[in-house]
Parts: C-alpha cells; structure tokens; sequence
C-alpha cells in the first residue's frame, strides 16, 4: 500500500511527488527513497513550476548554462575568449558543479573546487581565471532573469606580480637583432617591429591589414581591436622603410599563416621567451635608488 505525505505519495521505494498550480498539474518522481530528501525536491518543483508560470526563466543547471553561454557568444567574443570558458568549464567547472542549478552553488562549494585546483598542482593565478569564469556564467544568468545576485562570496587569491623586463630605447636595435636571430618564423621579427613602432597589442598586429595602411599620410587605421575601436597612428619612418621591403602575398593580411588566416594568439612568445634569456634586462632606476 503506497504511503502519502502533503504533495507526495511512496510508490515502491521512491517518493512521487504531485503538484497543481493555476489548473496545471505536474507529477513526476523524486528519485528519493527518504521523506526529507523527498520533500527537498518537491519545493523545488514547486517552485520551477511558479516561476515558469509567471514567465520568469527556470533556474537551470551549470551545465545548461554553459552550453547556452558557448552557443550565445560564439561569435561575440574573441576565439581566445571563447575557448578559455570552453576549457576552463570542461576541464574545472562541470565535473564538479556541473549537476548544480546556479542559485545552489554555495561559498563552501566554490572555495572546496578552488582547493581541489591548488591541490592538482594549479597555480593561484588559474584558480583565479576558474572564478572568473564562473563569476561571468553567474551574471549571465542574472542577465537572463534567472538569478538575482551572485550566490556565492569568494575573494581572489592576492598574487604577487613580478616586474617585467624593461629594455630601454638606446638598446632596440640590439633587441630587433636578437628577434631575429632567435625567430624560427621569418615574420616574427615584422610583427615585433609594428608592436614595438606603431604599440600595438599582439592580437592587433597579427590583424594588420594592407587596404588599413594610409601611404600618402603615412598612417595605420587599427581596425581589429580589442575594445573594438578604431584609432589611426603615425608610422616612424624606420618601420615604414622596413614595410615597404616586406614581401606581399596575395592575402589581405600582413602576416598571413601557411592557410591564409592570421598567425594564433601567443604567436610570437617563444621567440621573446628565448630572447628575454639571452639578454640581460635593464630597468630604469628610481629616484630613491640614484640619491643612494
């Protein structure tokens, strides 16, 4: 004989719960063989139900939300920043919170996965990229109508940040030339000039284009940006004398790859790294330091 509780009713070893709101009635199993357990689940299908009524999105899962993100944003964001949410989410994120709807991810279980990151070996650094990422999904429910705020506080690990090398202007010629001999890639010492010239990030001056350079004004229009702006800059006459000795392809691009499209981000790092090695790294002294 099947036992019943308030909205609930044992049918073999699991609760079944019943639901009816506004004329709709819903049943459905707990999955539950205990009463708590059982009543747990039915005040969340009590209340998936109410908000699906009044038109306001179901709370989903951090897996739902993450493929929905994926599927979102493919073409908003940089390839960069798409994969790093894919990867970090894949990798981190949904095996562990994965099953969890996003209103019930708690501090404890946020901090218990960071954790688990510095226990593998992860530095501080990329168990602070995994908060992120998980602070943007988070948000993007709350764009969604689905959260209200933010259900977890997690502060980020304070890091410590080393001083870059600095190699000062007397010196980048000597630079230039080290670029060159360690770069494997003939368009490696091209693409550390116009950064170095025109300031340009590495992403901008791997989307260099021809039809952006201006010869009668002697100007560059950045056209891929990553705030997404247009700005045009001076070119030197130096970089410009060594522009006008590059080869060109039939490719828009300057520094198109063996497949046509620009050179992947990080495209130059190996170079640098092998460079910054070699030569020693000079760093302007402060005022303190020459009264000394």
């Amino acid at each position: 004989m099947a036992r019943k509780q308030s909205g609930l009713r044992k049918i073999g070893a699991y609760w079944h719960y019943s639901l009816k709101a506004n004329g709709e009635r819903v049943h459905g199993s707990t999955r539950a063989k205990d009463l708590p357990s059982a009543r747990k689940v039915l005040e969340e299908r009590r209340k998936d139900l109410l908000l699906s009524q009044s038109g306001v999105p179901k709370v989903p899962t951090l897996s739902t939300l993450v493929t929905l993100w994926l599927k979102v944003h493919k073409s908003v964001h940089s390839e960069k920043h798409w994969r790093q949410v894919e990867r970090f989410s894949r990798i981190w994120l949904l095996p562990f919170l994965g099953a969890r709807r996003v209103d019930q991810i708690r501090t404890e279980d946020v901090a218990r996965l960071r954790s688990r990151m510095l226990e593998a070996g992860k530095s501080p650094v990329t168990a602070n990229d995994a908060l992120k990422i998980l602070k943007l999904l988070c948000r993007f429910a709350m764009s969604l109508g689905s959260l209200r705020e933010l259900p977890f506080r997690v502060e980020f690990i304070r890091v410590q940040r080393k001083p870059r090398p600095v190699i000062p202007a007397h010196r980048i010629r000597e630079f230039l030339a080290a670029v060159d001999k360690e770069a494997r890639n003939a368009h490696v010492g091209g693409l550390v000039r116009i950064m170095v010239g025109l300031g340009l990030r590495e992403s901008e001056a791997l989307g260099l284009r021809w039809e952006w350079f201006d010869p009668v004004q002697r100007t560059y229009c950045v056209g891929k940006s990553k705030t997404k702006t247009t700005r045009t800059l001076p070119v030197p006459q130096w970089l410009w004398d060594h522009i006008a000795q590059m080869q060109r392809t039939l490719s828009p691009w300057v520094f198109p790859a063996e497949d046509g499209s620009p050179h992947r981000p990080q495209f130059c790092r190996k170079a640098l790294q092998r460079v910054c090695k070699k030569l020693p790294a000079y760093r302007p002294f402060s005022a303190k330091t020459r009264s000394l």
